[in-house]
């Protein structure tokens, strides 16, 4: 056989191997109705602009969350970026909350990363929820939805706008570490809490 043979042959065994999970399907899904109801975003959720203001980088936000006990020390772990940049952060879940309503669910392997994203990006691609509530304001603004490449949007005049509105929002979020538990958690929440800005459609 030769060494392409036993490349292809590898390659197929590695492919149709069966995947092994730490916890069931039933055993994730199962404890999901008990988990909202003690997460309570609404009633743990606190200030963003409070931990994530003007000045405030991560260190500073990160240090805040656990002076104030909204996050503990022993959730953060240190994982490697796209770029191989190490950092320092949590895995989890997070709930954007507009006037005791929440209005986004999102998840990320660093949620306190993300959450500056969201409130500081530079661009559509890091800004991604206030790009997509962009969308909604131009639409109103202007009397005609925005079809136009992503990156045409004007960021300052469209996006900027809804950052700021963002950092005046209220926040909350849960630490999860096992991937499936928090992928499916996402959705759970979104429908519970029936978040209209999070969509699962397919790309």
């Amino acid at each position: 056989m030769t060494n392409n043979q036993n490349v292809e042959t590898k390659t197929q065994e590695l492919i149709c191997q069966k995947r092994r999970y730490d916890k069931s399907f039933d055993k994730i899904v199962n404890c999901f109705k008990e988990k909202l109801t003690a997460f309570d975003p609404v009633e743990n959720s606190f200030e963003i602009e409070e931990y994530f203001g003007e000045g405030k980088g991560q260190v500073t936000s990160t240090n805040l969350l656990i002076k104030n006990e909204m996050i503990k020390s022993d959730w953060l772990r240190e994982y490697k970026t796209k770029k191989g940049k190490i950092k320092k952060d949590f895995k989890g879940l997070y709930v954007f909350i507009h006037n005791n309503k929440p209005f986004y669910v999102g998840i990320s392997k660093g949620v306190i990363g993300r959450i500056i994203q969201h409130v500081k990006g530079h661009n559509h691609n890091t800004s991604t929820l206030a790009y997509k509530i962009g969308l909604i304001r131009f639409e109103l603004m202007n009397g005609y939805e925005y079809n136009g490449e992503r990156k045409k949007l004007n960021f300052e005049s469209e996006v900027e706008p809804v950052k700021a509105f963002l950092l005046k929002q209220k926040l909350s979020f849960i630490p999860i570490d096992n991937d499936e538990e928090l992928t499916l958690f996402e959705i759970y929440c979104s429908m519970q809490l029936q978040t209209w800005l999070n969509t699962f459609e397919t790309h």
